[in-house]
């Protein structure tokens, strides 16, 4: 399977969107253009991409990050080279294969350690690298994302510390603590970690009602010692204009570098 950007006029992500809720980015208004993100892609690659996009509306399988979001850590994954990242919650596997691929054109293998608590998304999600040929670069693994097991099983696959943590699991408020205390430590100095539905607004995903990744946040950078962290904050409903699009939220935690 060829990873070269394409030469001809290739079917585009936004072209093909439906009308579905989950492809809000691509119907706002003044977004008649494909992002980086997709552009990167090559032919096939982009194919295998509206082939999930299919399956996974069939199926109602819908809950992954956004172009905003995505684009973020696409961003600072290929900007610096990162090679050892850790994904909490890989659901349909959306960001297994963009994350995969993007490390496939950094040449990184064993690049993606993903942990997930349902197996069945994960039998699923393996399928779809399967088809994507990622097998070299994205690891997956069925258990709690806070797991205190799950740092080995990372540190193994990677072969060494997580430079980046991406967390996307449960989005309830104390299994998102228990995730920033385990991973938090287990990051290299310097790391990164990322966390998806960061706003007060996306507190409502949390089941538990009790104010999910939001509160879980401030709880945690309330701490004695507890680093700087940036949230981006979107506007009040998907679909609206802002310089970070996405309702959703996104917090960005730097671990220190070692003096």
């Amino acid at each position: 399977m060829s990873n070269e950007p394409s030469t001809t006029t290739p079917r585009t992500i936004s072209a093909n969107a439906s009308a579905h809720a989950r492809f809000w980015w691509h119907a706002a208004a003044g977004r008649g253009y494909e992002p980086d993100l997709y552009r990167v892609l090559s032919d096939a690659e982009r194919e295998v991409l509206l082939a999930w996009y299919d399956d996974t509306l069939e199926r109602k399988l819908v809950g992954e990050m956004a172009v905003p979001m995505a684009s973020a850590v696409l961003g600072f994954v290929n900007g610096s080279g990162v090679r050892r990242i850790v994904q909490l919650g890989h659901f349909a596997g959306y960001s297994c294969l963009m994350l995969g691929w993007a490390l496939r054109r950094m040449g990184a293998e064993r690049g993606l350690f993903s942990i997930d608590i349902n197996d069945k998304y994960t039998a699923s999600t393996q399928e779809w690298l399967g088809r994507a040929g990622l097998e070299a670069h994205v690891g997956l693994h069925t258990s709690d994302s806070a797991a205190p097991e799950c740092v080995a099983a990372a540190r193994a696959y990677l072969g060494g510390d997580p430079a980046c943590v991406l967390i996307d699991s449960s989005h309830q408020y104390a299994h998102t603590l228990a995730e920033l205390e385990l991973w938090y430590g287990a990051l290299a100095p310097g790391g990164l970690m990322f966390l998806h539905d960061a706003s007060p607004m996306a507190a409502k995903y949390d089941r538990s009602g009790e104010g999910g990744v939001r509160r879980a946040l401030d709880e945690w950078l309330a701490r004695a010692g507890a680093p700087a962290a940036i949230t981006l904050l979107g506007p009040e409903a998907h679909g609206q204009e802002g310089p970070y699009a996405d309702p959703s939220g996104l917090c960005l935690i730097q671990k220190p570098w070692e003096s």
